[in-house]
């Protein structure tokens, strides 16, 4: 008997362990963006330059009686240069130095952007000693120049580097914006001078990097955000994975926080819990370990009522709707996108299941990613006639959206049935009386 136990010990061991799979080298080899980062609209301000000390940008828009830090640096040769202004660009390995904490000073010359006027200049402390003799050439930036990519290198650790993109706004820009700019920085800036934001640098930061998983049936985007922008990308507890679909360019904004114990760090996608076994610090690659019999916790399970959430129509008076208005009879919620693949012969199957069955099912469609002016014309030109709301990042989490489209079969009292089921699929159960 006692043989037997361990025979079957031993093979519910083996069984566990074939469920994970081996570790999976994802290589990141892509600066990408997410959907918050995307929409922030961050600037380098750029000061007039009168004299030292300089002042430090710690307490800009602060309400504290602690005063500025000051300290002096040593300038290159500007000879010729008009227009001297200078900029803190954000550096997160440099938080711990006495002066000029978590900043990169940068002096700029040429800085008035009118036609004829010689090139900007920008001399850059590369090597954070406040010393701008002995940090070779200034970068040019010319009136012709969209963007200009920036690199620092972590003064610790080899190899580890941290990537800006910089570039002016146009000066037809929305001018309520450019005014809202000016007011803040002129404000809030203790005693530096602002150059105004048409005199400053519009900053995108590439601090995230990604690349793409596909093994077995599973394909996804990976990547790993450096947070606080210090060149090092598996910083436990700031740092944090993202997840979104196969080769798409922009990921979605919830984020995986990397925890302090490597092997600890997790998602849930396709019904299935992915272990991240190993992150490189300097982000070249991250290792992805599938494990199919894991117990999910970011999941519809079946039998188990959706979360309450409200949606808003597209209509022009923007209704808001409770999903609890679906109580009464099954329903079919379809998460979708113009972009996604099959979408026209989805829109089929939803318009013979809307003309056919409506008596036993609600069809509910919301979009991810469209403005109401768009889905109003899509609905008039396709003459639809189920409805279709928006969903946000808010209902897609609570939903478990991982892919578009994703379909979700539900009961009575919002009882999930099913998940990933299509209209074509949906359709065959309807014609068959399967529901």
């Amino acid at each position: 008997m006692l043989k037997y136990f361990f025979l079957t010990l031993t093979l519910c061991a083996a069984g566990r362990f074939f469920a994970q799979s081996p570790a999976r080298k994802v290589v990141l080899d892509q600066f990408v963006e997410d959907e918050k980062g995307k929409k922030l609209q961050s600037i380098i301000a750029v000061y007039k330059y009168k004299g030292q000390p300089f002042e430090d940008p710690i307490n800009n828009g602060v309400d504290t009686k602690e005063e500025f830090g000051r300290f002096n640096a040593r300038l290159p040769d500007m000879t010729g240069v008009k227009d001297t202004c200078y900029a803190y660009i954000y550096f997160g390995a440099l938080a711990d130095r006495k002066d000029l904490k978590g900043y990169v000073l940068a002096i700029i010359g040429n800085n008035t952007r009118t036609a004829g006027s010689p090139d900007t200049r920008i001399w850059i402390d590369r090597n954070y000693n406040l010393d701008l003799t002995d940090d070779g050439p200034p970068e040019v930036y010319d009136l012709k120049i969209l963007e200009k990519e920036i690199v620092f290198f972590h003064p610790r650790v080899k190899n580890a580097t941290y990537t800006i993109s910089i570039s002016r706004f146009p000066f037809s820009y929305n001018p309520k914006y450019i005014g809202m700019l000016d007011d803040y920085y002129r404000e809030n800036s203790g005693s530096k001078t602002f150059a105004g934001a048409f005199y400053s640098f519009r900053e995108h930061r590439l601090n995230t990097i990604g690349g793409d998983y596909k093994y077995d049936n599973d394909s996804f985007r990976i990547a790993v955000k450096d947070a606080n922008c210090n060149g090092l990308f598996n910083d436990a507890g700031i740092d944090y994975i993202l997840v979104g679909d196969y080769q798409t360019p922009v990921l979605p904004e919830t984020a995986i926080p990397i925890e302090a114990k490597e092997g600890r760090t997790y998602f849930e996608r396709n019904s299935k819990r992915f272990n991240i076994t190993h992150i490189d610090p300097l982000g070249a690659y991250i290792q992805v370990q599938a494990d199919e019999h894991a117990k999910l916790k970011h999941a519809l399970m079946p039998g188990k009522k959706i979360k309450k959430f409200r949606f808003h129509t597209i209509d022009t008076t923007k209704t808001t709707v409770s999903i609890r208005k679906y109580r009464k009879k099954p329903t079919y919620i379809y998460i979708w996108r113009f972009d996604q693949p099959g979408f026209k012969e989805d829109t089929t199957a939803l318009r013979q299941i809307v003309q056919n069955y409506s008596n036993k099912i609600h069809i509910l469609t919301l979009n991810y990613g469209e403005t109401p002016k768009a889905l109003r014309g899509f609905r008039k030109r396709q003459s639809i006639n189920w409805t279709i709301g928006q969903s946000t990042q808010q209902i897609n989490n609570k939903l478990f959206i991982e892919d578009y489209p994703t379909g979700i079969l539900t009961k009575k009292r919002l009882r999930v049935k099913q998940v990933g089921i299509s209209p074509s699929e949906l359709l065959f159960l309807l014609q068959n009386n399967q529901i």
